[in-house]
């Protein structure tokens, strides 16, 4: 018997499914998680510290300093032309579908 194409993709999928599953508990396991969130109790720590000690010192104080900002951008050259048309997308298909109620309630009211 000759194996279908649908079982084909299926367990593909279901073995791809069981090496994330496999990642993620060997990263829970070993502690990644946990040892990240120590960290960044740890600097949040630090940060109030040295927030009282210029407060003590009468230094002026801006929150901006002390919050550790941790967003990361990845993009690059297509990410920002699939951005650029998805919105034209978006935008041509609500003004699109605004323009068609319009022409529909002038048909029907």
């Amino acid at each position: 018997m000759k194996k279908s194409k649908k079982s084909k993709y299926f367990f593909r999928t279901l073995f791809c499914f069981f090496l994330v599953f496999v990642a993620l508990l060997i990263a829970y396991e070993s502690g990644y998680y946990e040892t990240r969130m120590s960290n960044r109790a740890v600097l949040t720590k630090e940060a109030m510290e040295r927030f009282e000690n210029d407060v003590k010192n009468g230094e002026v104080v801006d929150v901006n300093d002390y919050l550790k900002r941790e967003s990361i951008d990845y993009s690059n050259g297509v990410t920002k032309l699939g951005n650029k048309i998805a919105n034209g997308i978006s935008d041509v298909m609500t003004k699109g579908l605004s323009g068609l109620f319009d022409a529909l309630k002038g048909l029907f009211w």
